[in-house]
């Protein structure tokens, strides 16, 4: 598995979970930018989105974002994807128990299989005040030496 086959796998998910519903649902895994530690490779993706993904650009930087990573366990990002994958009206239809948990368990497998090893960091933050970011989002960061992405999962209007 590889990190293009989890993308493709979020972006059908994120189809599914924005159907039927006024809510643009956005799941990415994101490569996240070379810096000496996770701390720092986080504060340069805000510091980015701010001046490339929102409108008007702005220069809001990485300490005005309160960006904070904690450790994490496997348990706590089975809980944030059966969370997101089942979180429009559409896909709560889908039954409960067994596919349900075969889904999750399928990503889970082709995250081992890209990013297998490494070690993971749920992300909070708190926006600039009078920012945008969305409606409410899940970040989890996973880390291996130097190498680390951003698993991030979020709804807007």
């Amino acid at each position: 598995m590889s990190v293009p086959y989890c993308l493709g796998f979020l972006e059908a998910l994120a189809i599914l979970n924005g159907e039927a519903s006024d809510l643009c649902a956005s799941y990415e895994l994101q490569r996240l930018p070379d810096a000496p530690d996770l701390s720092t490779a986080l504060g340069l993706r805000v510091e980015d989105y701010a001046l490339k993904v929102i409108e008007p650009a702005r220069d809001l930087p990485a300490a005005l974002w309160h960006v904070n990573a904690v450790p994490c366990g496997r348990a706590h990002l089975e809980q944030v994807c059966q969370r997101w994958f089942f979180s429009s009206q559409h896909m709560q239809a889908a039954p409960p128990g067994r596919f349900r948990a075969l889904l999750v368990a399928a990503f889970l497998a082709s995250l081992d299989g890209a990013l297998g090893g490494f070690s993971l960091h749920a992300v909070t933050m708190t926006p600039p005040p009078g920012f945008w970011y969305a409606i409410h989002w899940d970040e989890i960061a996973f880390e291996s030496g130097n190498e680390r992405y951003l698993l991030h999962f979020s709804h807007s209007d």
